[in-house]
């Protein structure tokens, strides 16, 4: 009968133990961010590049969960940049991502296929460019269903120009029962 007892009382100490927050396939998370960034792509003349200062970049990502660790996520991104005279970008991109765990601290990397675009200062035209972006980011999960975080993304590799920015967001998580 105490064996029994001690059974029981260990099951329900495991069943109601505090576990971290568990993601799950159909789940879907709704994000805006702000940030810094910028852009270079090259000149002219060899050896040249080309790119304003910096800039402020605002973001608006969907995801919705395969299973806990993978999601597949869209976003589009704007900014407008200072130096060398005002310039403006804009990103749209879609792709995976990876959380490496799921507890308060949620560390998670980022794969993306997309479009940039470019225009304004010191570029005589507007250009238009497919990218390869990949970033990585911390969220601080508050509640099951609401985060914060900061993201830095390296967009490139396909064109010319390469667009690096680094932001804050918040998360909004529905979907997961």
């Amino acid at each position: 009968m105490r064996r029994l007892a001690a059974l029981l009382l260990a099951a329900a100490a495991l069943v109601g133990a505090p576990r971290g927050a568990a993601a799950g396939a159909g789940e879907q998370a709704l994000s805006g961010g702000l940030g810094i960034g910028t852009w270079s792509r090259p000149g002219e003349k060899e050896d040249e590049t080309i790119g304003p200062d910096a800039g402020a970049v605002a973001q608006v990502v969907y995801e919705r969960a395969f299973s806990e660790a993978l999601s597949w996520r869209v976003e589009a991104a704007g900014a407008i940049y200072t130096g060398g005279g005002t310039s403006w970008g804009a990103t749209a991109a879609a792709g995976l991502v990876y959380r490496f765990d799921v507890l308060k601290y949620v560390p998670y990397a980022v794969l993306e296929l997309g479009g940039t675009a470019l225009g304004g200062g010191p570029l005589d035209a507007a250009v238009v460019e497919p990218t390869l972006q990949i970033g990585g980011g911390l969220d601080v999960l508050r509640s099951r269903d609401a985060s914060w975080g900061i993201e830095a993304r390296l967009a490139g590799f396909a064109g010319d120009s390469t667009v690096m920015t680094l932001g804050v967001r918040v998360t909004r998580r529905w979907g997961y029962f």
